[in-house]
């Protein structure tokens, strides 16, 4: 009777509070019955990129308001606050997470109420003096209803955010689907409130057991609606980035760690029980991150985080500097304005992210310019030399700009489309620039000749390729 209600109840399903998060949160508060498991709305995920100007990226748990519509906030702006809702609907199909910005034009009731709309970069989009009403189309499959309040129902100047992101469906599992909220997520989409039956992730959860009674006894499962001790929530609304490999344009996942020369078994990051194979939960937290950057990292050092698994970087290098602003990206030459066909990717504004693994890489993919539907290689933020040039070229903030010195009559011919190229003599800047190694600095020349002042060991910027070792016995002029 904590929660339900048998007559005169406020919410569906006979609760106590109306919609599913409010009655959850009536006890998972500071203060509740359940505050070691508090939240607030402030803990909701904001992550980048897609935020509008002025918006940081913020929050500790998966969202409990959203799906494959968004999810809406409320900004105010009137004098006199409307009375009436909007609610999205549809399926968002478009290549960039984007932030709508929806204000209304003409006060009024629906119908009557007229607003206009625009949408960050990229992405974008803008629409004016539309009528409110049901259904009303956006772009890329998306749609709001207008319900009126009391009185004058839309204020004109008052204001709406709709947070949008790509790679997300709604779940097909039966019990999943028919506990959507409203389109949305809610906290009994993912959690069976009634149920600890079904094995959750965490390897060190209790078994699920009876004694002779037929009492259950076990604790610390999290009441999960579904089995997802091998992310199988996870992997159906996610579905899109639940692939395991990389080509196909997300991080992969379900899949054997491998320990070689480049990889490692993790030790501090959980794997799914009775394996060692990595999945979603591997690297995400779902609720209470230790970070609140909406990024829902089980680590707070997101290198921390990568170098778990991956040996292939070696956190001296030049890159992975921490306190140098030139090392947090500064946004494509798309985005930027600067080229076509170029990176599209914003620029990172925060601070926390300087010298990260993700300025360089997109874990999840990042759409080519060019091409939006396929991903760039090796989960980069751009292809090759343009994605070099992007720091290392017009207005990067990196200290050697070096984009001019390849439009000189000599130079390497790393561009794709360079007159100078001949088929199987293809040169990028990694064949001479290790990116996890490249230190700050010039080629130490001596003029004093040795055998090894040509050596890569002594140019800072080329430590960590390979080399042609001359074997300089028996010559006397070096």
């Amino acid at each position: 009777m904590s929660c339900h209600l048998v007559h005169h109840s406020v919410g569906a399903s006979l609760t106590t509070d109306a919609i599913n998060a409010n009655l959850c949160l009536s006890c998972h508060v500071s203060g509740g019955s359940a505050s070691s498991k508090a939240f607030i709305n402030a803990d909701e995920a904001l992550p980048w990129p897609g935020l509008p100007t002025g918006t940081n990226a913020a929050g500790t748990s998966h969202r409990w308001d959203s799906g494959v519509a968004g999810h809406l906030q409320f900004l105010g702006g009137a004098i006199t606050r409307s009375t009436g809702t909007i609610t999205s609907s549809g399926v968002y199909t478009g290549y960039y997470a984007k932030t709508y910005t929806i204000q209304i034009q003409t006060s009024g009731a629906v119908g009557t109420a007229k607003f206009f709309w625009s949408a960050t970069s990229p992405g974008g989009g803008t629409g004016t003096n539309l009528t409110t009403g049901t259904n009303v189309a956006l772009d890329a499959g998306i749609f709001l209803t207008f319900a009126d309040g009391t009185n004058n129902s839309f204020q004109a100047a008052d204001t709406w955010n709709l947070f949008v992101h790509p790679d997300l469906r709604n779940p097909t599992n039966t019990d999943l689907l028919m506990n959507l909220s409203g389109g949305a997520v809610a906290c009994s989409t993912c959690h069976n409130q009634h149920s600890e039956a079904m094995q959750p992730f965490d390897p060190a959860v209790n078994p699920y057991t009876t004694n002779l009674a037929g009492t259950f006894i076990g604790t610390n499962r999290h009441f999960m609606r579904i089995a997802n001790d091998t992310h199988q929530m996870c992997n159906d609304c996610h579905a899109p980035r639940a692939v395991t490999n990389a080509v196909s344009g997300s991080h992969p996942v379900e899949i054997f760690f491998i320990a070689d020369a480049y990889h490692k078994r993790p030790t501090l990051l959980p794997v799914e029980g009775g394996t060692t194979n990595m999945g979603c939960l591997t690297c995400h937290e779902i609720h209470h991150a230790p970070d609140a950057d909406g990024k829902l990292l089980q680590l707070s050092n997101s290198v921390s985080l990568c170098t778990d698994c991956h040996t292939l970087a070696a956190t001296g290098s030049a890159h992975f500097s921490t306190t140098n602003p030139a090392t947090l990206w500064p946004g494509g030459f798309g985005v930027r304005g600067y080229a076509t066909n170029w990176s599209y990717m914003p620029a990172r504004t925060d601070a926390g992210d300087r010298g990260t693994c993700l300025n360089c890489h997109a874990v999840h993919g990042w759409p080519d310019a060019a091409n939006p539907t396929n991903h760039y290689p090796h989960l980069l933020a751009d292809y090759q030399e343009n994605f070099c040039f992007t720091c290392h070229g017009t207005n990067g903030p990196a200290a050697k700009i070096v984009q001019p010195a390849f439009a000189s009559l000599y130079h390497h011919p790393v561009a794709d489309n360079d007159p100078k190229r001949r088929a199987g003599r293809s040169v990028e800047c990694v064949d001479c620039h290790n990116p996890h190694k490249a230190q700050a600095g010039s080629h130490n020349y001596t003029n004093t000749a040795t055998a090894f002042r040509n050596a890569i060991t002594n140019t800072p910027s080329l430590i960590g390729v390979d080399g042609v070792y001359v074997n300089y016995s028996g010559l006397t002029n070096y």
